[in-house]
C-alpha cells in the first residue's frame, strides 16, 4: 500500500501538540511495532535481511523509553525548547549511561516490571546489567551491521527473548507512568 505525500501532510497537520514525554513514548511504541512487523516479515518471506532492521528498531525503542524515564522526572520539560534550555541531556545511545540518569523511583518500577515479565529477579541496580547484556548500544551496532565482519560476539549471541522482555517491561512501566501523569492532571 502506497501512502501519498498529501496523506502524510494531512495527517501531520491534524495532529495535536503533545508533551515531550508523550512524543518519546509514542515513538518508542511505533518503533516497537515496526520491529514486530519486520520480525513477522522474516517468517512470511523467509528473508533474514529483515533481522537487522527489526533489532535496530527494537533497540531504538528501548533507547527512547530510557529517555522517556529521564524526562518524566522533570515535569517542567514539556517541549523540545524546554529541553534545550534545561540541563537535562538526552543525547547518546548507550543504555547504561542513559539508565544512570533515571531517578531511583523509576528504576525500581522498571526492575519490578522486568521481574514480572521475565520471571527473573533483579533490582534497580542489577537491571543495568541486563541492559548491558543485550548490548548496551545495540542501536548503533545494528544500524551499521553491514560494516561488521561477523566476528563480533554480539552478532552471534543476541538473546531476542531477553531483548523482548526488556522492551516489554520498560513499555509496561512507561505506560503505567503515563497513566499516572494523566490521572494527576485531571
Amino acid at each position: 500500500m502506497q501512502v501519498s505525500k498529501q496523506d502524510i501532510d494531512k495527517l501531520l497537520s491534524q495532529s495535536e501538540p503533545r508533551l515531550l514525554n508523550s512524543v518519546l513514548f509514542n515513538l518508542a511504541h511505533s518503533y516497537s511495532r515496526v520491529s514486530d512487523m519486520a520480525l513477522d516479515a522474516i517468517s512470511s518471506t523467509q528473508d533474514a535481511d529483515f533481522a537487522a532492521p527489526a533489532i535496530m528498531c527494537k533497540s531504538f525503542s528501548i533507547e527512547l523509553l530510557l529517555k522517556f524515564f529521564i524526562i518524566i522526572s522533570h515535569p517542567n520539560i514539556q517541549t523540545k525548547t524546554d529541553l534545550d534550555s534545561s540541563k537535562v541531556n538526552l543525547r547518546g545511545h548507550q543504555y547504561s549511561k542513559l539508565y544512570d540518569k533515571i531517578d531511583l523511583i523509576y528504576k525500581t518500577k522498571i526492575a519490578q516490571s522486568f521481574n514480572c515479565i521475565s520471571g527473573q529477579q533483579v533490582n534497580e541496580i542489577t537491571f543495568k546489567n541486563v541492559l548491558i547484556d543485550i548490548g548496551d548500544d545495540p542501536f548503533v551496532f545494528w544500524r551499521y551491521i553491514y560494516e561488521k565482519d561477523g566476528k563480533d560476539g554480539r552478532f552471534h549471541h543476541l538473546d531476542l527473548v531477553l531483548f523482548n522482555n526488556v522492551l516489554h517491561a520498560m513499555g509496561k512501566a512507561a505506560e503505567a507512568e503515563r497513566k499516572r501523569i494523566v490521572d494527576e492532571t485531571k
